[in-house]
């Protein structure tokens, strides 16, 4: 607002006030800009080369405002970008943005809310500010083919020159679908300002390119490989051009360190050709992402992006199970540590029973030779009385540790029992979980069926709960 005094600049717009404050802000244009184009949102989308109109993202929905409906837990994500091309030829910018989605269910349907906001400043003094608001389905409609969801953003778009203190603003229009025909592959059909909004107040005439994106994408748990085919009208005195954008993503887990992902991207358009490369690491709840995009037209200045991503309500499943294993690790180890220490002793009493045996048979060697001898056999009785007394207590103890090593064997046999009986409710609960992964995912009925018959054929005699699978086999085959 400072800047805008400064310009005697000032307007009023007939927007929420969270919004203008965002937007209204004039900034530093150029006759030959083209405003608003569709370029990708962070460091993922850029290290892909912009091919992202099919790949599950949050931030995708700049591209596709269909993709952020698979997000089931709040995401955000903070991106910068110092970039030197533009979806229609070599741009100067530097870029600041935000995203968040939050799902949720309205009429007993899934989807996700989107917000996004966006600042670009683009050379000679001009600015261009947006701040999009979304909703993508989840699983509108489902076939045997595959599942539908539909999407789409209203924006608020401002654009301003600070070398001519012009402003105005306009609201824009996407839409976008998104075919999953299966867990692996999609497809993305995106149309980005629909009404093609235009720019003109002073010295601006600009409007922003109406836009028809195509996309395929083909993804597994370790690698992702995207296509995106791009046309775009003219603006800002650039002509209509089309664009052939790909990606591959690979993905390097490791077992207690996170993952780490390496990108590599191409983007081939007139004027506006450029390579990209990215690597990002990401731990359940956070992602960090770069990617440095390679001008391969013109002069060759490189651009970066930077993006930290923030999922709210992951945990850290390895950690905790990890957890687990070394408490069950440590009370086996108690239990073997008891059953050696009682076997040690059990030894110490046997091998004095053995001398005590042997001292009973050298004195009764003894009270034979002294039967004559009255004062002898009476000592030797009453020692013979000692000895015996003792070995009817060492033979009491003995008993008792044997009782004891019995009970602590009879424990040792429960736990297994009941870690078996864990194991076996882990697996049936990662198997299930699977059955609802490849249910959401659309599969035929006749799979799934297969797949529940198969699960509780393994686990029905194994003395665990699995009604919710006999449960679901019953409903499909009511159906």
């Amino acid at each position: 607002m400072k800047e805008t005094k400064k310009n005697g600049f000032k307007k009023k717009i007939p927007v929420p006030a969270l919004i203008a404050a965002f937007i209204l802000v004039p900034g530093p244009a150029s006759p030959l800009f083209a405003a608003f184009e569709d370029t990708g949102l962070g460091a993922r989308m850029r290290g892909l080369g912009d091919s992202a109109s099919a790949l599950d993202d949050v931030g995708g929905a700049v591209l596709n405002p269909a993709l952020p409906g698979f997000a089931r837990k709040f995401e955000t994500g903070a991106h910068f970008e110092a970039g030197t091309r533009s979806s229609l030829g070599p741009l100067d910018s530097d870029s600041y943005a935000f995203d968040a989605a939050l799902p949720r269910r309205s009429y007993g349907k899934l989807g996700t809310m989107s917000v996004i906001g966006r600042y670009r400043t683009a050379g000679d003094g001009i600015t261009e500010k947006s701040f999009s608001l979304g909703y993508a389905t989840w699983q509108l409609k489902k076939a045997s083919s595959g599942v539908l969801d539909l999407g789409g953003n209203l924006k608020f778009m401002r654009l301003a020159s600070a070398a001519s203190a012009d402003s105005t603003m306009a609201l824009g229009l996407d839409f976008g679908a998104l075919w999953r025909i299966n867990t692996r592959s999609s497809l993305g059909l995106s149309v980005l300002n629909i009404n093609s909004p235009s720019f003109k107040s002073g010295a601006l005439d600009d409007k922003a390119p109406l836009a028809v994106r195509l996309g395929a994408a083909e993804k597994t748990e370790d690698y992702a490989l995207t296509l995106d085919l791009a046309s775009r009208s003219g603006a800002g005195g650039r002509k209509s051009g089309y664009s052939l954008n790909t990606g591959f993503e690979y993905l390097w887990r490791t077992y207690r360190y996170g993952i780490f992902s390496s990108r590599t991207g191409l983007s081939l358009a007139e004027k506006a050709s450029f390579a990209s490369l990215g690597v990002g690491y990401r731990r359940p709840a956070a992602e960090l992402s770069y990617a440095l995009l390679l001008p391969v037209t013109g002069t060759i200045v490189p651009g970066h992006a930077v993006s930290l991503c923030v999922r709210f309500g992951d945990k850290d499943l390895e950690t905790e199970y990890e957890r687990l294993i070394k408490q069950e690790i440590k009370y086996r180890k108690d239990l073997v540590e008891a059953l050696d220490e009682s076997s040690r002793r059990e030894g110490r009493l046997r091998d004095e029973l053995e001398d005590l045996k042997g001292e009973i048979d050298k004195l009764s060697a003894s009270l034979k030779t002294a039967l004559e001898q009255k004062a002898e056999v009476s000592r030797a009785r009453e020692r013979l009385e000692a000895i015996v007394e003792r070995q009817r207590r060492a033979e009491a103890e003995l008993r008792s540790l044997e009782e004891k090593r019995r009970n602590d064997k009879l424990a040792l046999e429960e736990k297994d029992r009941q870690d078996k009986l864990d194991r076996l409710r882990s697996d049936f609960a990662r198997e299930w979980a699977d059955y609802l992964r490849m249910r959401s995912g659309g599969a035929p009925k006749e799979l799934l069926k297969g797949a529940l018959q198969r699960l509780i054929s393994q686990y029905q005699s194994s003395g665990i709960d699995i009604s919710p699978a006999t449960v679901e086999l019953q409903g499909l085959i009511a159906r």
